[in-house]
């Protein structure tokens, strides 16, 4: 009786430490590691109490604001690994501390399936009479560039067994579609041990973006202009990149990546102007002291990016994207005027891909959207 006693009262101190404790600490808005806004203290109204929304946010509360999170946050993902899972939060641990995601929010007719990891055919091939309607109706050469995902690029690092749906896409697409296996060629660089995708982020490296832009090159009939890796100068601008995979994961052993720059003669050359607004050149960097992470290209996530050499009359390339694009620009803009254009704009629809090219007088048009997006949007279904 005595013990249990003892137990009852080291467990109530427990717990009244960590109530003052959550109450003293000081709280944040946002978790850099996570890469998400954290829940704070709610306001309350009758409306949000009768709703169900105040006891939410509560809940949601007391999670994100726990003291000593982080190191919790890290300690799950150890006891995930441990326990045999090979994954936490629904990222997958492979070879050389690889992460990826494998599963993702599926369309379905009648709506969305979380979590999956089957693909629906239906949603695949309302994507490629999408691609096929938009490359029917183009007016000016169109190439479609659709970044595969870690898991597929990556593949040899996991056990998990995956399809690449863009081969399945390839499979439905008319012969007017031109869209180079960008997958087949990072996986193959991958597989032989060069960083084209980051270990903790879903994007590609700036050397898997030199690729795609070896691609994307090739698909115009431009491969003699392509500018050749030695012609650039790499510059690390970080080595404590923790990307999206890393923040969902919680496994803090992982190592983090670096982020490179390719710097080239001429990179003062060009004005950058992201929403209507000066962007500073193809990177922007963080106020000191703040971490740098891929927004560091083209400035992130923007509406309308025009990128335009000083004093030259060149062709004018637009880009309708998604966040992929923007490492990929500064190799594109050594050759063309560019205007990029957000597919995942809440602002604006661009999926008119023939009115918009003209509308901004293309004088050739690249698709660059990722698999996942693919996926997880209708967007592509909507091309015409």
């Amino acid at each position: 009786m005595r013990s249990e006693r003892i137990t009852a009262i080291l467990f109530c101190a427990f717990l009244l430490c960590f109530a003052l404790l959550f109450f003293l600490f000081p709280q944040s808005s946002f978790s850099l590691s996570e890469k998400r806004a954290l829940q704070t203290k709610p306001s309350v109204s009758v409306s949000s109490v009768l709703s169900g929304r105040f006891g939410k946010e509560v809940d949601d509360w007391y999670a994100d604001q726990f003291p000593f999170r982080e190191m919790f946050v890290g300690l799950k993902g150890a006891a995930e690994i441990l326990e045999g899972k090979g994954e936490n939060n629904g990222i997958l641990l492979g070879r050389a501390g690889q992460l990826a995601r494998v599963r993702f929010d599926m369309m379905k007719e009648k709506g969305i399936v979380p979590d999956a990891d089957r693909l629906n055919k239906e949603h695949l091939r309302a994507i490629a009479e999408g691609v096929n309607r938009a490359a029917a109706n183009a007016r000016v050469p169109t190439v479609f560039l659709f970044t595969g995902r870690s898991i597929d690029v990556a593949a040899s690092s996991f056990g998990y067994p995956s399809v690449d749906p863009s081969a399945l896409l390839r499979e439905m697409f008319v012969a007017d579609v031109v869209s180079p296996n960008i997958s087949a060629v990072l996986r193959e660089r991958y597989e032989a041990g060069e960083a084209v995708v980051y270990r903790t982020d879903h994007h590609w490296t700036t050397l898997g973006a030199y690729y795609g832009y070896c691609e994307a090159m090739r698909s115009f009939g431009m491969e003699r202009e392509i500018i050749p890796i030695s012609a650039f100068t790499p510059v690390t601008v970080t080595e404590r990149f923790r990307g999206t995979f890393g923040a969902a994961g919680g496994m803090k052993w992982v190592k983090p990546d670096k982020i490179d720059v390719w710097t080239f003669p001429d990179d003062g050359d060009y004005t950058v102007f992201a929403d209507g607004k000066p962007a500073g050149g193809f990177y922007t960097f963080p106020p000191e002291g703040d971490p740098i992470g891929y927004e560091l290209f083209l400035d992130g996530t923007h509406d309308v990016v025009t990128v335009e050499k000083t004093g030259e009359k060149r062709p004018r390339m637009v880009i309708f994207k998604d966040s992929f694009a923007n490492s990929l620009a500064p190799f594109l803009a050594r050759h063309f005027d560019l205007v990029l254009l957000n597919l995942s704009s809440a602002r604006k629809d661009y999926t008119d891909l023939t009115a918009t090219a003209e509308a901004y007088n293309a004088d050739c048009v690249l698709v660059v959207y990722t698999v996942s997006n693919l996926l997880t949007s209708d967007t592509a279904a909507r091309f015409r």
